[in-house]
């Protein structure tokens, strides 16, 4: 099935974990919300609370990390939902040896390309690329046939955004993910909302 760019996805970021304030990659290692992540979940799950009504219609589905489930979990209970389906398509981008390592260290990496262009497909040892991760939410995007509330990650969800608005590789790779707000995509666009700017 062809993917329908008028089927509205709204995609949540997990909240911050002890890993995110500490700047380590996080990619596929399994990590916990801590007690900010847990206050931003709650506050996107309120926020989502005032428009219950719009998404009654919405398939909730989560990636199979932990941090994210831990977030669907405040939503689906603020929502009165239960979360529809585990999606390993939307799981975290894997960054392979540099899982555990800060970010910074990544950054000053001889390994690591320096223009934005070059970040997009650059596939670290182990781990995938920005490239493949549009190529992997593209494939799940192809199979919805109901508008969609996903809660998932930073990198992937950067890789939904610019798939659904079609950015090139320089924009995707600086698309911003905040915590405790929630993203409607839809017909090409990219709209954020949060409890103090609604849209964002």
């Amino acid at each position: 099935m062809a993917t329908d760019p008028a089927l509205p996805i709204i995609y949540v970021r997990h909240g911050e974990t002890d890993w995110n304030a500490q700047g380590l990659i996080q990619g596929s290692i399994d990590t916990e919300l801590n007690a900010k992540g847990h206050a931003q979940a709650q506050a996107v799950a309120a926020l989502l609370a005032t428009h219950r009504s719009d998404w009654t219609r919405f398939e909730i589905i989560v990636s199979p990390q932990l941090r994210a489930r831990q977030t669907a979990e405040h939503i689906v209970r603020a929502l009165g939902r239960e979360i529809d389906g585990l999606e390993p398509h939307v799981r975290e981008l894997g960054f392979g040896v540099w899982e555990g390592k800060p970010f910074w260290e990544l950054k000053d990496s001889p390994v690591y390309p320096a223009d934005p262009e070059g970040r997009f497909f650059w596939r670290p040892e182990g781990g995938e690329s920005y490239e493949d991760g549009v190529a992997r939410v593209n494939t799940w995007r192809a199979s919805l046939t109901r508008p969609t509330l996903v809660i998932s990650h930073g990198a992937v969800g950067r890789c939904l955004m610019g798939a659904v608005a079609g950015l090139g590789p320089r924009e995707i790779v600086g698309l911003p993910t905040p915590q405790g707000a929630y993203c409607r995509l839809e017909n090409g666009r990219i709209a954020w909302f949060d409890g103090v700017n609604d849209p964002a």
